[in-house]
């Protein structure tokens, strides 16, 4: 293993002394491939629910004292404005008059007054869901069957944004990303509804470099080089 990071020292000395040698516009351009690159490899690894050193994230768990339901529940439920949207939980519990859960077409935990609930549906695969009443639709316009995998929305490319400013590539999560991620990334304490309780969230890495982002990202530069060369 010494041996081996030897190695990459040695070879990212090269790659910087090369890089320094480029024009600014060729840096630019592939410092952007570089950006790209790592963001990629972030977004797989969120995908298999690992750390940056390959350990499992802590599975979700159901808050202390509280029992989800075992089964779905679909509804439409009528917000404030008098719109009225479709609710598909997959793991919840009631608490009084509100019902909170893991709602599948908002992507995150939401809670909703039971007054609100304008109608009841079947669970997800026992009716069809275009037989919604007109207008209906999911929060994207059309019902969708969500993966069972954390943070699917906070790592699409609308939240984890990637890019290149002189001498650095960068990749980042955006706006109100920004803090959801800060505490899941540092295992910190949070509000899972706004005003309502807070929860010690277990630590899950979202964002860091790997040895094999290391090697990719020399291998990748060391390709520019010989292509250059060859021009």
């Amino acid at each position: 293993m010494a041996d081996r990071a030897d190695e990459l020292l040695r070879l990212k000395e090269i790659a910087s002394a090369f890089l320094e040698q480029m024009s600014p516009a060729e840096q630019s351009k592939l410092l952007r491939r570089f950006a790209h690159d790592i963001r990629r490899s972030q977004q797989q690894r969120m995908a298999r629910q690992v750390a940056p050193d390959g350990s499992p994230w802590p599975e979700r768990k159901p808050r202390e004292g509280q029992k989800p339901a075992s089964r779905a529940v679909r509804f439409l439920y009528r917000k404030a404005g008098g719109d009225v949207r479709l609710a598909d939980l997959r793991s919840w519990v009631g608490r009084g008059g509100t019902i909170i859960g893991f709602d599948r077409e908002a992507e995150g935990i939401r809670t909703f007054r039971k007054d609100r609930i304008a109608q009841h549906l079947p669970a997800a695969g026992s009716a069809d869901p275009r037989a919604l009443p007109e207008g209906i639709r999911g929060a994207r316009g059309g019902v969708r069957r969500k993966a069972q995998r954390m943070f699917a929305k906070l790592r699409g490319f609308s939240h984890l944004k990637a890019g290149a400013l002189p001498g650095e590539a960068w990749v980042a999560f955006t706006n109100r990303a920004s803090r959801i991620a800060r505490v899941h990334h540092y295992g910190l304490k949070d509000r899972v509804t706004p005003g309502g309780p807070e929860t010690d969230y277990p630590q899950r890495e979202l964002l860091g470099f790997s040895q094999a982002d290391d090697e990719h990202l020399l291998a990748r530069f060391l390709d520019h080089v010989a292509e250059a060369t060859k021009a």
